[in-house]
């Protein structure tokens, strides 16, 4: 077994008495974070098999505190360009924006999961494996996991705001 560290993001701040239940739930392996003027998170250091499979286990327990639930999973996947150049350390954002256009490098830049008005996001998953194996940028490879494990987290904090989880859960599988 590996221990996989990541980050739950919750909902709000939990209460002393909702930490000490987190503590009972099974999470005793994290911590919770943030705070005032900022994000709260809870921070896991969880042994399973994959990834995937510790963050689906610190949902469950954490399903067990009522009131209290992820909103996201990691520090957030979409970027803009400014952000991943931000978080690479290395490339300007207008090196980045000539990569996407195709101005500059081999080609076949990962695409906007997001486009609005003048805006695109991009995986940074995505965009740093893109670096990483077609531009040979020296960056840690990020676990696409993580952006899939929140992509999922967000989809059913939507359902459940628009009361539609089992019809999600339907659409998902049959896609």
């Amino acid at each position: 077994m590996t221990t996989w560290n990541f980050r739950i993001n919750l909902n709000r701040e939990p209460t002393d008495a909702e930490t000490d239940a987190l503590f009972e739930a099974g999470l005793d392996d994290g911590a919770v974070a943030g705070g005032p003027g900022g994000g709260v998170y809870l921070m896991c250091d969880r042994e399973a098999k994959t990834l995937l499979d510790a963050i689906e286990s610190v949902l469950i327990d954490l399903r067990k505190i009522e009131g209290l639930w992820a909103i996201g999973v990691g520090q957030g996947d979409g970027v803009t360009l400014g952000d991943a150049s931000r978080r690479h350390g290395g490339r300007t954002q207008a090196s980045l924006r000539q990569l996407a256009a195709g101005q500059r490098g081999p080609g076949g830049f990962p695409e906007p999961v997001i486009e609005a008005d003048n805006i695109s996001i991009y995986s940074w998953a995505e965009i740093s494996e893109w670096l990483r194996t077609r531009m040979g940028d020296d960056i840690p490879p990020v676990n696409r996991d993580i952006a899939l494990a929140d992509a999922a987290v967000k989809l059913a904090c939507r359902a459940r705001a628009a009361h539609q989880e089992e019809r999600i859960r339907h659409l998902i599988d049959v896609a």
